[in-house]
């Protein structure tokens, strides 16, 4: 899945870099960007107090993995694009047959966004940007399934249920880096994702690269 992520991230990149060749071979100003950025997600959406359990719910945390390129604008406007993916891991709850067990799910966002460059210094630079993101939850859960005989008993047996849902929401970034002579940056991202409600927050260093 990694794999099929990185691939769809250079798809949506292609036409940066093109763009990129052709500013450095009329000499203009550095306009494009490329940085990727790998931490930690917290999946907050269920975050809270079961009430049936009298516990608290916590964060699901997992590892996040994202790359985005952008053009800049003379005026300081950035368009961006980019994905992100995280894969996470939940518990099943105590009145699930399952109880004690994980399971595994994924999250994929595909993001297009704007945002603005500021210039704090010589060399450091913070850059706020909202997107808009088609957000994708995937996961593939044990079971236990139940037919109904005909002379009225019951027959139990496992099975697998694939989920897969997808929604649109939107993610707020702000970036803060140290920019290089050599056009090498390297600095740190935090974010918050909205999906129907509060969906999940991140914080990953970052590096990238001005072309």
């Amino acid at each position: 899945m990694i794999k099929k992520t990185f691939l769809l991230g250079f798809i949506f990149l292609f036409p940066f870099i093109a763009f990129a060749q052709q500013t450095q071979q009329k000499r203009q100003k550095t306009n494009v960007y490329l940085k990727f950025g790998t931490g930690l997600y917290w999946d907050i959406y269920g975050v809270g107090i079961d009430y049936y359990r009298g516990s608290a719910v916590p964060a699901v945390t997992g590892p996040q993995i994202w790359i985005e390129g952008g053009i800049r604008l003379n005026d300081g406007l950035v368009v961006t694009a980019g994905i992100m993916y995280v894969t996470l891991k939940q518990k099943y709850e105590h009145a699930s047959p399952y109880a004690g067990k994980e399971y595994q799910y994924s999250i994929q966002n595909y993001a297009f966004g704007l945002g603005y460059e500021f210039k704090l210094g010589k060399h450091s630079r913070l850059l706020p940007q909202i997107d808009f993101v088609i957000n994708r939850t995937q996961s593939y859960t044990p079971y236990f399934g139940a037919d109904y005989n005909n002379d009225g008993s019951v027959t139990i047996y496992p099975d697998i249920f694939n989920w897969d849902d997808t929604e649109a929401g939107a993610v707020f970034n702000l970036d803060y880096y140290y920019q290089f002579k050599n056009r090498l940056f390297l600095g740190v991202r935090g974010g918050v994702y909205y999906v129907l409600g509060m969906e999940g927050v991140t914080a990953t260093p970052l590096v990238g690269f001005k072309f």
